[in-house]
């Protein structure tokens, strides 16, 4: 196995990224939020920064303790997007323009919208947990200060090639089955045991 200053310095991070990308932690990083964490970018303007959502971390809060209007069943979780703003809650969903005001990504999968559709769909008959998503909190870096954690290989960036990879992963299957995603040269990244901390 190869000495791990020498995998570290390793370049295989893709440097050219933009709203839609899944940003892969890179196997060092102990961080609570970022550990094996995969994130979707929401946002990413160089000039102004970039906004994303942590995928797999998921807290053991219901959602119906948060959507006191909603009827959704008590093992529904709120998943917990990033250390920034957690109070504010966000949801990520396969509903299309069902939702109003909904922002598209990649691949089938959307951004917000009009809250009050987002309860009524809830409500409704039609509800499937598997395609709404809702995170406490997101991710945020100002200006130039991703590109700059790139350039440090703290992030690997992936397609996002379906929706429902995001949409049905809550834990960290989703980065062993990104990394894998990402060629064989990543595949020195399995080797790394998981870094014990745990989440406030």
């Amino acid at each position: 196995m190869k000495p791990v200053d020498e995998i570290a310095d390793s370049n295989i991070s893709r440097q050219i990224v933009r709203a839609g990308d899944l940003l892969v932690a890179e196997p060092f990083l102990t961080d609570a939020y970022f550990r094996r964490a995969i994130i979707l970018l929401i946002d990413h303007n160089e000039a102004e920064g970039s906004v994303g959502l942590v995928l797999n971390k998921q807290s053991s809060i219901p959602l119906k303790r948060v959507l006191r209007n909603a009827t959704c069943p008590e093992h529904i979780t709120l998943h917990l997007g990033g250390p920034v703003e957690k109070g504010r809650l966000l949801y990520l969903h396969t509903l299309g323009q069902r939702i109003a005001g909904a922002m598209a990504l990649e691949n089938g999968l959307y951004i917000g919208g009009r809250f009050e559709d987002v309860l009524q769909y809830i409500n409704s008959d039609e509800y499937d947990e598997c395609r709404i998503k809702f995170f406490a909190g997101y991710c945020g870096w100002t200006q130039g200060q991703l590109l700059g954690e790139l350039a440090e290989e703290s992030w690997a960036v992936a397609a996002l090639d379906n929706a429902s990879m995001v949409m049905l992963s809550h834990d960290e299957s989703l980065w062993y089955e990104v990394v894998a995603s990402l060629g064989t040269e990543y595949r020195k990244w399995y080797c790394f045991r998981n870094n014990t901390s745990t989440l406030n």
